[in-house]
């Protein structure tokens, strides 16, 4: 069974969730990174194939096109039976996925992408305040809900606890000790950055090959 072709900017971004999702998948899946003018197909000629002309977007063996990262991500979950064992996971799962979908708008809101020109950023000193007011109230909600012995859920692997993973792990690319004080999120993404699978998208040696962060430090 395969899950399709994933395509998407050779950046992290919102591309690394559904690598990781696809790998922890165990199913075949193809992968490859367009639009920066790398290759015969840039950005303009993809734009036709996404539904929503934005990627990233999945084409199915069907040949159906997929587009918005949480569609694909529960596409990925229904076809790999990972989006909870039971309803309650399934709730839980999908929590997690919001959550990551906020703590990425986050990122976007405090101007931190790569792109963004330097009159555009904010200054270091609201950057600063903006990490310290937002994101310890979010990694506290977060830690209530890690109580599982696996993570959130009993595998601590559904579809919804890796696209979350994928979020926390490009803020830690930026601010590695953030979530030190949260003993059992910390325990859980430690566990999950340690999987073969995990590294396997993280060393670029993955279907979809590298991807470069999108964050600037700060």
């Amino acid at each position: 069974m395969s899950l399709g072709k994933l395509t998407y900017f050779p950046v992290m971004a919102k591309g690394l969730q559904l690598a990781l999702i696809a790998e922890h998948s165990g199913l075949d899946w193809e992968g490859q990174t367009k639009g920066r003018g790398e290759g015969p197909e840039d950005w303009p000629q993809l734009k036709v194939q996404c539904p929503f002309g934005q990627m990233p977007f999945l084409v199915t063996p069907e040949g159906l096109s997929i587009g918005q990262s949480t569609a694909i991500a529960n596409y990925m979950g229904r076809k790999a039976d990972s989006l909870g064992k039971t309803d309650a996971e399934y709730a839980v799962s999908q929590m997690c996925m919001a959550e990551g979908e906020d703590l990425f708008g986050l990122l976007g809101s405090a101007k931190l992408q790569f792109w963004q020109t330097p009159e555009n950023r904010l200054p270091a000193e609201e950057v600063e305040k903006f990490w310290i007011e937002h994101f310890p109230r979010h990694f506290a909600c977060l830690e209530k809900l890690c109580t599982a012995s696996a993570g959130f859920t009993s595998t601590g692997t559904t579809v919804g606890e890796i696209y979350l993973f994928g979020v926390l792990l490009q803020i830690g690319l930026m601010r590695s000790e953030c979530l030190a004080p949260f003993a059992a999120l910390k325990k859980w993404f430690d566990t999950l950055a340690a999987d073969p699978k995990t590294k396997k998208v993280m060393d670029g040696s993955s279907a979809i090959g590298t991807l470069n962060q999108y964050f600037q430090n700060a």
